[in-house]
């Protein structure tokens, strides 16, 4: 039986955080004019500001309805969610996420979030990810700058080293090459309800587990680093084990491997994914690591982080937008094959717009995939998925939206990924 038509597109909860902004203007600018969507939070008088600053900018294109909701209300989250046919969740995922999560999948409405919580995410996972499968309701976590490109980029190099020649990948090593990290208020906020959330502290351990997230259990795995913490890749130059978002990254590409396995899709059976910073000399890899282990060390004390809460930006603000579109987002990647005499496949990302602006087209064109064509790879219909799992489809409204993908082929040939 159809469900009956819906009166929303798309529906952006948390609109007027400042990810959820940028994510409606790209909405508005991006997606086609006879977008029926709506932009949603508790605040009536931001949602008004926000609702004029996008006829202001967009004037000429399609203008979203405002719906007021509380979000610690499941009722008034349902009410929302049953209207529309996906949703865009730009919440604070620790207080109220699951709430969002539930209506989605009670409802049967396609999701995108930018949640990296691994233990989030492994609680939703054993929720609901049956559940939603059942019922053909696609959830996809993590769709930001963090693991949102690096799931993308993986997928797209393992393919082609597959299609191309015939080969299964062993493993994915991906360069960080240019990549800013401030952090919102919304975002700041986050991780402090996180590492006060008594699933964190349970789960701290297990999270560190890179196949946590996926649904079958990998090989074990090496950054083949030095004593300090270096990899002198002959292709990608020297590499520092110190990316802040190496266990997310790694748990969502693992979680995209394990949900293709045993598909016309898969990676496989040896695949596993490492990540590092670009450095240019041995000093410059240890003040890395030193500026990483200061982050970790600050992300895991509850009293450290209410100190730094007085130097960030409040809930609703971040960095500057004018100053964020300058600092490009770049990526390279390599595919290396199970068998080292064939050749390997070279893949980069890149966008010009900074962090949070690689965030907003991800949230937006992810959204407009499940909505226009919601073509999953690997025979999927539902579930917890990732970015990667949407496809082609998704690729291609990436690239098409200003960013960069190319594959490199073993005669240096480069091209634009089409598939």
């Amino acid at each position: 039986m159809a469900d009956p038509p819906r009166k929303y597109d798309i529906v952006v909860l948390g609109a007027t955080g400042y990810t959820g902004k940028l994510t409606t203007h790209f909405i508005a600018q991006r997606l086609p004019n006879d977008l029926q969507w709506a932009i949603a939070g508790r605040s009536r008088a931001k949602l008004h500001e926000l609702a004029a600053e996008l006829r202001l900018s967009h004037p000429d294109r399609s203008q979203p309805t405002i719906e007021i909701v509380d979000l610690e209300y499941q009722k008034q989250v349902e009410g929302v969610v049953q209207q529309a046919r996906v949703c865009i969740s730009v919440v604070s995922y620790w207080t109220v996420g699951t709430t969002v999560v539930d209506a989605c999948v009670r409802h049967r409405t396609d999701y995108v979030d930018t949640s990296g919580d691994i233990p989030l995410i492994h609680s939703w996972i054993k929720k609901y990810h049956e559940t939603a499968k059942a019922s053909g309701v696609a959830l996809i976590h993590a769709c930001g700058v963090f693991a949102g490109p690096e799931d993308l980029l993986s997928w797209v190099a393992a393919c082609e080293l597959r299609d191309s020649f015939g080969e299964s990948t062993k493993e994915i090593v991906l360069a960080v090459k240019e990549l800013t990290s401030d952090p919102s208020g919304g975002t700041f906020e986050s991780i402090l309800q996180g590492e006060a959330d008594q699933l964190q502290i349970d789960q701290a351990n297990e999270s560190k587990d890179p196949w946590h997230l996926s649904p079958i259990k990998g090989t074990s795995v090496s950054p083949q680093t030095n004593m300090f913490h270096l990899r002198k890749d002959p292709d990608l130059g020297l590499l520092s084990d110190s990316t802040v978002g190496i266990l997310t990254n790694r748990a969502i590409v693992h979680r995209t491997w394990g949900l293709l396995q045993g598909s016309r899709s898969e990676y496989g059976p040896n695949f596993q994914y490492n990540e590092y910073q670009s450095v240019n000399s041995t000093l410059g890899g240890l003040s890395e690591l030193i500026k990483s282990s200061v982050i970790e060390t600050l992300m895991a004390s509850p009293l450290l982080l209410r100190l730094l809460r007085l130097f960030m930006p409040a809930p609703g603000s971040g960095p500057d937008i004018k100053q964020s579109e300058k600092i490009p987002v770049k990526f390279q990647a390599i595919a290396k094959p199970d068998n080292e005499s064939s050749p390997k496949v070279f893949a980069s990302f890149s966008y010009p717009s900074g962090s949070y602006h690689t965030t907003a087209l991800f949230l937006s064109q992810a959204a407009a995939s499940l909505l226009y064509t919601k073509s999953l790879e690997g025979g999927l219909k539902g579930g917890c998925l990732t970015p990667a799992t949407l496809g082609p489809d998704f690729l291609e409204r990436v690239r098409s939206s200003g960013a960069t993908i190319t594959l490199s082929s073993p005669d240096n040939k480069t091209q634009v990924w089409r598939r």
